[in-house]
């Protein structure tokens, strides 16, 4: 009698409690605790990113966790075409760019992991509004003559270094591009080199926000505008310019 009491005890008495704290969950304590959904295996692998192929082994549209990725974008900015010294007339500026290169993730392809930084290259075509020019290099000389041109054509190469603010679906990301432009210079023949400098940022792939600069000798063009991933913005693209057909900008 006196066991099986003894044996009643033990098995109603509550479990020692464990020593230590309690352990935290969140983000930043612990591992959030397991659920009835969650196996030994653990939880299943994320979804690739959207139009990508190998697991975001090359994306067609940027996102947080590509390897690789196509830029294919277009843009559209207003600004001011500043012209140093008295060749030409300071003017309010819009463009329209075709924007192109593609970006890869040195640390991810190296080490296997998330890392937040990418570089790249792009090249771009732009046509601009015209400028306004004297012939002479006194602004009030008798003989100076005004002239404009139709429209100003620029070319841009650059490196673009981006840094990813987040692993979501989607993410926000700051751009920084360093690169050339060759360009048309007020009424001068030929082409001009000079010093291309944009500062962007994106919400994945499919569009952003931008301010960009060209300078070139005695020409500075200050633009700022959106830009869109090129197959959302293809039916866009095709009656702005078949406006700009019509109306003798493309010529």
């Amino acid at each position: 009698m006196t066991t099986a009491v003894l044996l009643l005890a033990l098995v109603q008495a509550p479990a020692p409690a464990p020593s230590g704290p309690a352990p935290e969950h969140g983000p930043f304590f612990a591992p959030v605790a397991a659920s009835e959904s969650n196996f030994a295996s653990g939880p299943p692998p994320a979804a690739p990113p959207r139009f990508s192929v190998g697991q975001g082994a090359f994306c067609f549209v940027e996102d947080s966790q590509c390897r690789s990725a196509l830029i294919a974008s277009v843009d559209v900015g207003v600004g001011i075409n500043g012209i140093a010294g008295d060749r030409g007339v300071d003017l309010p500026y819009a463009h329209y760019n075709f924007r192109g290169g593609f970006t890869v993730r040195p640390v991810m392809l190296a080490r296997k992991r998330w890392n937040p930084w990418s570089v790249g290259l792009i090249a771009s075509w732009s046509r601009g509004t015209g400028v306004m020019a004297n012939t002479g290099s006194i602004v009030d000389a008798p003989d100076e003559v005004l002239q404009t041109t139709p429209h100003t054509s620029s070319y841009r190469f650059g490196l673009v270094n981006q840094l990813w603010l987040s692993q979501k679906r989607n993410a926000f990301h700051i751009d920084l591009t360093v690169g050339v432009v060759r360009s048309s210079v007020l009424t001068y023949a030929g082409w001009y080199n000079g010093t291309h400098l944009e500062v962007a940022a994106g919400w994945g792939g499919w569009g952003g926000l931008f301010v960009s600069g060209d300078f070139l000798d005695g020409d500075t063009r200050v633009i700022t505008g959106f830009r869109a991933h090129a197959i959302p913005a293809l039916p866009a693209i095709g009656l702005v310019l078949l406006g700009l057909l019509a109306g003798g900008a493309m010529q």
